[in-house]
């Protein structure tokens, strides 16, 4: 539960009725909530919304904490969707990563940019509206982590409870240079492949009387590193890249018996888990069909598949909300890497916008305090505007 100076602090700002978002930033910031910690956090959280009107349910699975809370019952339905839990913070920072210090315009603090500062900008900007439908806020601890028990637990959870979006926000960090430029409406897909070789120890001056296990993987990963396909009009080229090599050898004359690495792919809409397990596999047939006394095994371990936002007039009405504050006409991207949208497409449209993502996981990671001020009014008007609008057609 919270501290008793966090929880005043927080009535302060809601007793005044209006919410000062760099203010509520630096609150989030300051809970470490390093995957999957979150709890504290997400009680801060729910205070706050409970004081809002919404109503609150904690779903929490396995050591993985989520919340979900919503506001109205009738259409449409906006779901927010979040995630408090952060990457570790690294050494070298200008500021304690947790203290959330503002400094010449800026406002530092690990997961600033992914994704505290959007969290705040939504959170404060729920009370500057009048809530037309209604209106979900769905935040995980472990979106940074494995995403076994978050977004991913929560889905089956909103279905048996009615409680499906019409349409869903990820606050992810979408934009290059500046606040709206670009909003993502799909993502490419990502598979890692484990790929363990084993041949035959021996001393480095008889090779002839050895099986050196990193020739034929080193041959395999240049089998593989061939170009995948020349992308579509709604996504870049695929790409295939080396992520770990190693052998258990610690000295100099000896051939090691095994080899190991690991391969990542993001992909487009061209290929699928499928597609690209059978392309790896047929790659390692063809080497081993040099190396036949050698022993390959190969581990697909999927994660997400390529997707479009079902709905391009959602995408639209996120546009148009962007322009509508800054005069900008973002560009619909599916670039970089995954997120909880790959979970979230499947039950409803989704469009993800949000903060620059320049320092995202960095060492003193920052955002500009005026572009958390331009993205609260983005979604103010987001919610104001155009879910009003969908309501007259």
């Amino acid at each position: 539960m919270l501290r008793p100076d966090q929880k005043q602090g927080l009535m302060n700002c809601l007793g005044i009725k209006t919410v000062n978002v760099i203010e509520l930033a630096q609150k989030l910031i300051q809970f470490d909530t390093i995957t999957p910690k979150g709890s504290e956090c997400l009680d801060f959280i729910q205070d706050y919304l409970s004081n809002l009107g919404f109503e609150v349910t904690r779903l929490p699975f396995s050591d993985v904490d989520n919340l979900f809370a919503r506001k109205g019952l009738n259409s449409p339905h906006l779901m927010y969707v979040g995630h408090v839990d952060v990457v570790p913070t690294g050494s070298g920072w200008k500021y304690p990563p947790f203290a959330g210090i503002v400094d010449d315009g800026f406002l530092y603090g690990r997961g600033t940019v992914d994704m505290k500062g959007s969290i705040a900008a939504f959170l404060a900007a729920l009370t500057k509206v009048e809530i037309n439908g209604s209106i979900s806020v769905l935040l995980t601890s472990d979106e940074e982590g494995p995403a076994k028990n978050g977004v991913i637990k929560v889905i089956p959870w909103l279905q048996e409870t009615n409680n499906v979006p019409t349409y869903a926000l990820v606050g992810e960090p979408t934009a290059v240079t500046e606040v709206g430029d670009t909003i993502k409406n799909g993502r490419r897909g990502s598979i890692s492949f484990d790929i363990s070789v084993y041949g035959k120890q021996g001393h480095v001056a008889y090779p002839q009387l050895a099986d050196n296990a990193a020739t034929p993987l080193i041959e395999l990963l240049y089998e593989l590193k061939t170009t995948l396909d020349d992308g579509t009009p709604d996504f870049q080229p695929s790409n295939l890249e080396v992520v770990k090599l190693s052998m258990p050898n610690k000295v100099y004359n000896v051939i090691s018996g095994e080899a190991y690495a690991a391969i990542n792919i993001r992909f487009n809409t061209l290929h699928s888990f499928e597609s690209l397990t059978e392309r790896v596999q047929l790659a390692m047939q063809k080497v081993h069909e040099k190396y036949q006394s050698i022993c390959f095994l190969i581990t697909p371990l999927p994660s997400a598949e390529p997707f479009i936002s079902s709905s391009a007039d959602w995408a639209l009405m996120v546009s148009q909300a962007v322009s509508s504050v800054t005069g900008i006409l973002p560009n619909c991207s599916t670039s970089g890497g995954t997120s909880d949208a790959r979970f979230i497409q499947k039950i409803c449209p989704v469009v993800e916008l949000g903060l620059c993502n320049k320092t995202a996981h960095h060492v003193d990671e920052h955002a500009n305090v005026a572009d958390i001020e331009i993205l609260q009014k983005i979604y103010e008007n987001l919610i104001q505007n155009n879910l009003t609008a969908f309501l007259r057609t």
